[in-house]
């Protein structure tokens, strides 16, 4: 294998692994949301998802401020980081009364299912017992 030959299939090995690294780093971005603002939403949970890469909640409610009334979907980080965090699976059942604590999205706009999208940040739970940040402070994290 000459030297020339060794350097092309560097390049070719460096560009397929940029290739499959960016996509990565793009989906676990928080860009798409307003990490300096925090909405309080208070609501009943609609869908509360235990899944990978990323958990998920629906809560229908009612917001502080000017932020909007109605469904909410709640994107949060993957469950292996949430069980570090003092997360369960069952922490949340459809039909509980909640407050959460949420990074709305920079652009508002209604998502398909016509829910308001946003980035977890903190809940008190229907026990009153808290996960995450609820100060009212904070960036949610979707890594």
């Amino acid at each position: 294998m000459t030297v020339l030959t060794k350097i092309r299939a560097f390049g070719a090995a460096a560009g397929i692994a940029v290739a499959i690294v960016l996509p990565a780093g793009a989906h676990h971005s928080t860009a798409a949301f307003d990490t300096t603002r925090v909405v309080k939403l208070e609501g009943t949970i609609t869908q509360f998802r235990w899944i990978n890469p990323h958990a998920s909640i629906k809560l229908d409610g009612v917001s502080e401020g000017d932020a909007p009334d109605g469904l909410w979907t709640i994107e949060m980080t993957a469950p292996n980081v949430l069980i570090n965090e003092g997360w369960t699976r069952t922490a949340l059942q459809v039909g509980d009364k909640v407050t959460m604590y949420v990074n709305p999205l920079r652009n508002s706009v209604v998502l398909n299912d016509g829910s308001t999208g946003s980035l977890y940040v903190g809940v008190i739970l229907k026990d009153g017992k808290t996960l995450g940040r609820t100060d009212g402070k904070g960036a949610g994290s979707s890594n």
